[in-house]
């Protein structure tokens, strides 16, 4: 059992013995988890400002979304499409599982079920991002990026959650690459664990744009 012990050297003094503790630690115990933390926490706070952004500017139409005149004929309530989005977010919804499973097998220092669960996972990011492009076509969300301030907002915000799949991405990438050539340590085993709570926060801002930029237009 991993113990600190406490001596008295010759002048008197009180000694720490910390060499039977562990060199890692896991979650709250690890600086690294609070950077973790407080990165989702800021990014949090940028996905906030962004929705609020998009309630700002309802304000300024009396339809939502305005109308689409450039097209023919007009389109009077041109909402987003929808099945694209709601397979993205239900792949994603349930990745989380996936993501857990793998968690789980970085905290037992499973290597071969981490590596399995990183490659599901690099897969499910990576086709989650060819939706997100797929999203972003015109003919989809109905706006070009410079049309109006709706069609700004809205490819701000896919956009900029864009950058979160990208970067859990690469995050799965890097990690199965190394645990394949290197194998799984439990300093490697923590990041895992981190890339897992950073998934679960991306799924989560998912649903919540979701539920703004798809489903409220349709129900407000």
């Amino acid at each position: 059992m991993a113990r600190v012990v406490e001596t008295i050297d010759p002048d008197g003094c009180r000694v720490l013995d910390v060499s039977g503790l562990p060199n890692h630690g896991q979650d709250s115990r690890e600086p690294v988890w609070w950077g973790n933390a407080l990165l989702m926490f800021i990014e949090s706070m940028t996905v906030l400002l962004l929705l609020i952004s998009y309630f700002y500017i309802r304000r300024n139409f009396t339809e939502w979304p305005p109308t689409q005149p450039n097209t023919i004929p007009p389109q009077f309530h041109p909402v987003p499409d929808l099945p694209v989005p709601t397979v993205e977010l239900v792949m994603m919804v349930l990745s989380c599982g996936v993501m857990y499973w793998t968690d789980m097998g970085a905290r037992r220092e499973q290597a071969a079920r981490v590596k399995v669960g990183l490659l599901a996972m690099l897969v499910i990011a990576l086709a989650a991002v060819a939706m997100r492009f797929f999203e972003l076509n015109p003919a989809h969300l109905k706006f070009r990026w410079d049309q109006n301030a709706y069609g700004s907002i809205i490819w701000v915000i896919l956009g900029t959650h864009l950058t979160y799949l990208l970067a859990a991405a690469a995050e799965f990438f890097i990690m199965v690459f190394w645990i394949f050539r290197h194998g799984l340590d439990p300093k490697h085993g923590l990041d895992v664990t981190l890339a897992g709570g950073y998934w679960y926060w991306v799924a989560g801002t998912a649903t919540l744009i979701y539920a703004v930029i798809f489903i409220g237009p349709r129900i407000l």
